[in-house]
């Protein structure tokens, strides 16, 4: 069977993206949204017994997206052609602004060779293979991230330019493609940060097109024979677009395509449970049991020359979730490889709760918990621990990485919290471990992974939760903790991931859009 379909095929099947965004098949504005969160305990704060809230989001009414605010003192107007190169002190400024934030925001080409190739001399045919679409995704999040009015100013026309060139280059294009899949990460992982949902869906949807029409999940496949090796897809070859890959140049090259691959993997787990959206790589290939491709390494080890060349992988992802003992390419887990194996447990727990009803199985549904339950804690305690002396960036990532563990626990339990068997309240002590990450967090709040507004939804709701059981009498508390002590205690965690979310608010729509939400929430308890 054949496993990865035409670029124009998943592209079909992927959501348009549209002007305004919908949720729950009609569009809600502003007033409308917060009128649902004023009641007595809005419905995307609650889990309906035997209906587990697989989208996060699925309850809350998104409100139309904001307009762009354009400052008066923009210099220069942009060409709205996105081949025509801006003035070239904006675009020093634009990529200094953006380097510094680049993991966070999902880059993961290898960022030397991509500074050097735009330091080249426009007439320069290495420079001239940089595809426009990832230079205008990357000096859209430049302007985003810019503290200069003036700069942030040409944001819209950054974002047309940057999705007018991936419209135009999906379908005709020379440019390297895994800088188009570069590109669709950037620009969905912005659509999703100003909660323009359904563009970065289809923005997500393309880039994982593109990942199978390439064979990303068969790098270093055992079952493909020599590691580098072109390979093409068979019986369904894309009209238009070559899906062949060249062997890789050198080990930097490969680990482009490695951690391409999971780059997108991460971004389409995570999001398919924000937005309750199967992921695209479940389908056939159930519990990613097509997945060959080894996990990442850090791109210095790359830089060092990468896997050993005998090496290869195969069953991936369904070997991490059985538990069966793969020889790894590397000694330690790079980020990336924890961030991708923490998205992959998040989103297989709320796949799992969501098959929770009175009339399942208890006895075989319970067992199958146990079994993820335990991979679940063992991963996260094997996390090291959150170095706060470390760069933003980096701090950023690990902090994703330990907060999706902990979401993972808390979703696994979001269908089932009056069943005394699965009454365990590890979901409130996921919830409190997720917001002492924040104690002391001093991260620049300049740049910020979209998905972490999702995962302190989740957090919020689980303290919400617990306030309200403890206002009416139903906590099951120890002897030594009162109930005002409860409340009190999960009032104050509350606050604290709160005042996170709010401090991300300028470069983060979405994580303004929440904040509001859980203070109007916050208000009425």
């Amino acid at each position: 069977m054949e496993l990865a379909p035409s670029v124009d095929n998943a592209l079909e099947q992927a959501e348009r993206p549209t002007a305004s965004i919908q949720m729950d098949q009609a569009p809600v504005r502003r007033k409308c949204w917060r009128s649902k969160l004023l009641g007595s305990r809005p419905a995307f704060l609650q889990t309906p017994e035997g209906s587990p809230s697989r989208a996060l989001l699925s309850r809350l009414a998104i409100p139309e997206p904001m307009p762009f605010a354009v400052p008066s003192a923009v210099e220069q107007p942009l060409s709205p052609d996105p081949l025509v190169e801006p003035p070239q002190d904006l675009v020093r400024t634009l990529v200094n602004a953006f380097v510094p934030h680049s993991s966070s925001l999902g880059f993961f080409l290898h960022m030397p060779r991509f500074i050097q190739a735009m330091q080249l001399p426009g007439g320069d045919p290495r420079r001239a293979q940089l595809s426009p679409a990832l230079l205008n995704a990357v000096y859209l999040w430049g302007a985003h991230l810019s503290t200069s009015n003036t700069i942030r100013g040409y944001e819209p026309a950054f974002l047309a330019r940057a999705t007018a060139a991936l419209s135009s280059a999906l379908r005709d294009s020379h440019y390297n493609v895994m800088h188009l899949i570069q590109a669709e990460v950037l620009v969905a992982n912005y659509f999703f940060s100003m909660s323009r949902f359904l563009e970065g869906r289809y923005h997500c949807s393309a880039a994982v097109a593109l990942a199978l029409s390439c064979r990303l999940t068969k790098v270093r496949s055992a079952a493909d024979g020599p590691p580098h090796r072109g390979h093409a897809l068979g019986g369904h070859a894309e009209p238009r677009r070559n899906q062949h890959l060249p062997p890789p140049r050198d080990a930097i090259e490969e680990g482009e395509r490695i951690r391409g691959f999971w780059s997108v993997y991460a971004l389409d787990k995570s999001w398919a449970v924000a937005l309750g959206s199967p992921s695209h790589f479940n389908g056939v290939a159930q519990s990613g049991t097509h997945i060959d491709t080894p996990w990442p390494l850090e791109m210095a080890q790359f830089e060092a020359g990468g896997m050993p060349a005998d090496f290869r992988s195969s069953l991936t992802v369904l070997n991490f979730l059985s538990g069966a003992t793969a020889m790894p390419a590397s000694s330690h887990d790079s980020q990336l490889s924890l961030r991708a194996k923490a998205a992959t447990l998040f989103e297989r727990a709320t796949h799992l709760a969501s098959q929770w009803s009175t009339v399942t199985d208890r006895n075989d549904f319970y067992a199958r918990y146990v079994v993820l339950d335990g991979l679940i804690d063992r991963f996260t305690a094997a996390l090291s621990p959150l170095d706060r002396s470390r760069d933003a960036d980096a701090a950023m990532t690990v902090l994703v990485t330990h907060t999706l563990a902990r979401a993972a626990t808390i979703q696994l339990r979001s269908s089932f919290k009056d069943y005394d068997r699965l009454k365990d309240r590890k979901d409130l002590a996921a919830a409190q471990a997720a917001a002492a990450l924040l104690e002391n967090f001093n991260v620049p709040p300049v740049s910020v992974d979209p998905i972490l507004a999702i995962l302190w939804t989740a957090v919020c709701r689980v303290f919400i939760g617990q306030a309200t059981t403890v206002a009416r009498g139903q906590a099951g508390a120890g002897p030594s903790s009162s109930p005002t002590g409860q409340r009190d205690a999960a009032r104050g965690l509350l606050d604290r991931v709160l005042a996170v979310m709010n401090r991300f608010r300028e470069t983060s729509p979405l994580m303004g859009m929440l904040h509001d939400g859980f203070v109007s929430v916050q208000g009425a308890m």
